[in-house]
């Protein structure tokens, strides 16, 4: 499986309005960013708001290969945040982008998925996250090419492999791997992108499009040499709590009283 970022040169028109293309805070998973480093510029997708579990420092989750820890993104017209943390190994492709002390951000518990039939919403709240998903399992996800994209059956919890196509070539291993044959599902500049179920409730009398996350969109490829994007490999939410030290936020979370520090995970691998 090949990663999905996305060499770019155009701009968004100022004044725009709101869009994944063109992500105001807070910000939204399934947004577009775009991000310069190297005399070049890229676009990837945000994925989901996550906290340090230590300093509860807030971010939005993203894949590590789009950018170096540094870098500065960009959604349309509008400032993103700073690669505050980013991974790009052969266990973990993740990266944090958070806002800094001189110029802050906002990260919502909501993610973009227009682009699917005409009854589906324009967005969903994140209501819910699990470790990860299930053998058989259909999953949804929202990148900003593809955009929303369901109906995506789990094949293998770990047997998922992404590889960068420049030296030095790094490739990630462990990652979930699924796919819809015969359908394009995944394009370059879709990586970062949230993995989910939808989950709608109702609330106080009123439907609400929620969300279980699953996972983080890594790669995609063919299943046949020629044939459509219809597999795609992505981290599950426990991989990227682990890797980047962090707790995956729900609408629940984000409405509750206090940042009191918490501890790491117990289940994470141990780093050599």
């Amino acid at each position: 499986m090949a990663l999905l970022l996305v060499l770019t040169w155009s701009s968004p028109a100022s004044g725009a309005p709101a869009s994944r293309f063109n992500d105001p805070q807070p910000h939204r998973g399934g947004a577009e960013y775009r991000v310069t480093y190297g005399g070049r510029t890229f676009a990837c997708s945000s994925g989901f708001a996550v906290r340090k579990v230590v300093s509860g420092k807030r971010g939005m989750a993203t894949a590590g290969h789009c950018a170096p820890t540094g870098t500065d993104a960009t959604s349309g017209e509008f400032r993103f945040g700073t690669f505050f943390e980013s991974y790009n190994t052969e266990t973990m492709d993740a990266a944090m982008i958070s806002g800094t002390r001189i110029k802050p951000q906002v990260y919502a518990t909501t993610l973009w998925t227009d682009g699917g039939t005409p009854s589906t919403p324009v967005a969903r709240r994140v209501l819910e996250k699990v470790d990860g998903p299930v053998r058989g399992q259909k999953v949804c996800v929202s990148g900003k090419v593809t955009k929303l994209v369901c109906d995506i059956e789990v094949y293998n919890l770990t047997g998922g492999e992404s590889c960068g196509d420049e030296e030095p070539i790094v490739c990630t291993r462990g990652l979930v791997l699924a796919g819809k044959e015969g359908v394009d599902i995944v394009d370059e500049g879709d990586s970062g992108a949230p993995v989910f179920v939808p989950v709608d409730k109702e609330v106080d009398g009123h439907m609400v499009f929620g969300a279980r996350l699953v996972g983080m969109l890594i790669g995609g490829g063919p299943r046949r040499q020629g044939g459509p994007e219809d597999l795609v490999t992505f981290h599950t939410v426990r991989q990227v709590e682990c890797a980047l030290t962090v707790e995956v936020l729900t609408t629940a979370d984000t409405q509750a009283r206090g940042t009191a520090p918490r501890s790491p995970r117990a289940d994470c691998p141990i780093s050599d």
